[in-house]
């Protein structure tokens, strides 16, 4: 049986897309081979214990008013025929096709990632982190050793985790691993700078603030290979590790079948549409655009891919996308973060509660809302992380 509108994947853009043809009153199906909506901003969070998964995951089904949702692993993609190829065997015909399949992890080539690297994409990703990180400590008690933690990439993401991850282990260890005679958590990143994206002030005091965490950050270090004990750089100097997390480099995930360029995205026209198949358009991290692979992109190009589907049935031109900038936040500790609104940059505290405001309001759901707001309130005013729940779940 053929679907009018099909939805491949629930994260940012798919369900953007989802909700637009919600309010306009028209079904659709939405495919997703996890039954969850991920919050993946705060993955960091969960990874390092400030927060437990449910926080971040929302069930798909109570979100889609007008549409369905199946579980399905999609494998491919006949254009010709117009089918989705499900994993099974199965075949699902469709008229209109909205493909938000994200992105994931990519090595960037680098020899030994993918064996003794962890990476951060997903909620069994940072669970995995989270066992790993438990394991190395009772191993370094039982020891009593110190520990090395590296993370590469000076990005959003390796900045916020490299800023966790010190606050968790300056926290926890005097407190629950006194056998522990010391950690050192060193953060990698090939450019000059940090948070390259942001202005060179903010990148300054992202530098300042992750080194009075005690964060040792070395710029213009680029990675040639990581070992079982640790990562090689280029020049040759080693930096041994009990753990090292891979926090640069995604690639997009488009659906085989599809034109895909060498970062794995789809090249499509302004009006988000593959230029051959019209009926099938293409949003957020996998579309071919250009532009960078964050949540307000995803948002914006799935309910704009949805807004020109629904003019095309109503047999109206589609109109071509425009991004709109509005921002970019990076949190590094308790209260220190960068904002970039427009024309206005600020750091300190300011940035922080706008970073947590922001968050809060795009969290789904109440229970997901209030859930957070708990965590970080214990964090805050107790300096207490969600470890106790961490160290029940080895």
């Amino acid at each position: 049986m053929e679907e009018g509108i099909v939805i491949v994947g629930g994260g940012f853009g798919g369900l953007a897309a989802a909700k637009a043809l919600d309010r306009a009153g028209v079904p659709y199906l939405l495919l997703d081979a996890r039954n969850h909506h991920l919050f993946q901003p705060l993955l960091y969070q969960v990874a390092t214990g400030f927060l437990e998964a449910p926080a971040i995951a929302y069930p798909l089904r109570p979100l889609l008013r007008k549409g369905r949702f199946l579980l399905a692993r999609v494998e491919g993609v006949d254009l010709k025929g117009r089918r989705l190829l499900l994993e099974g065997g199965e075949a699902l015909p469709y008229r209109h096709l909205i493909v938000a399949t994200g992105s994931r992890p990519h090595d960037l080539g680098v020899l030994g990632v993918g064996e003794h690297a962890l990476f951060l994409k997903t909620l069994e990703d940072a669970l995995k982190i989270r066992n790993r990180l438990l394991k190395v400590l009772e191993e370094a008690a039982w020891g009593q050793k110190s520990l090395r933690f590296v993370v590469v990439g000076g990005g959003p993401t390796g900045v916020e985790l490299s800023g966790a991850l010190a606050e968790f282990l300056r926290y926890v260890l005097p407190r629950d691993f006194p056998e522990i005679p010391g950690t050192e958590v060193h953060l990698l990143e090939a450019g000059p700078r940090l948070l390259p994206a942001f202005r060179p002030g903010l990148s300054a005091y992202a530098l300042k603030a992750l080194s009075g965490l005690g964060v040792r950050v070395a710029l213009q270090a680029q990675v040639d290979r990581v070992e079982k004990g640790g990562v090689v750089l280029k020049d040759g100097t080693f930096f041994p590790a009990d753990l090292v997390l891979w926090a640069v480099g995604v690639r997009g995930n488009p659906l085989p079948g599809l034109p895909q360029d060498p970062r794995g995205r789809v090249p499509t026209d302004p009006y988000l549409r593959l230029p051959d198949h019209p009926e099938v358009y293409v949003v957020g991290d996998v579309n071919g655009l250009g532009l960078p692979g964050v949540a307000p992109v995803a948002l914006q190009q799935g309910a704009w891919a949805a807004h020109n589907l629904l003019r095309t049935l109503k047999g109206e031109a589609p109109l071509p996308f425009r991004y709109r900038d509005r921002g970019q936040l990076a949190v590094i500790g308790r209260n220190k973060a960068v904002a970039e609104l427009g024309r206005l940059a600020f750091a300190g505290f300011p940035a922080w509660l706008l970073w947590a405001l922001v968050h809060v309001r795009e969290l789904i759901g109440f229970r997901n809302r209030l859930l957070v707001l708990l965590s970080w309130a214990l964090a805050y005013f107790f300096r207490e992380p969600g470890v106790r729940v961490l160290w029940g779940r080895p």
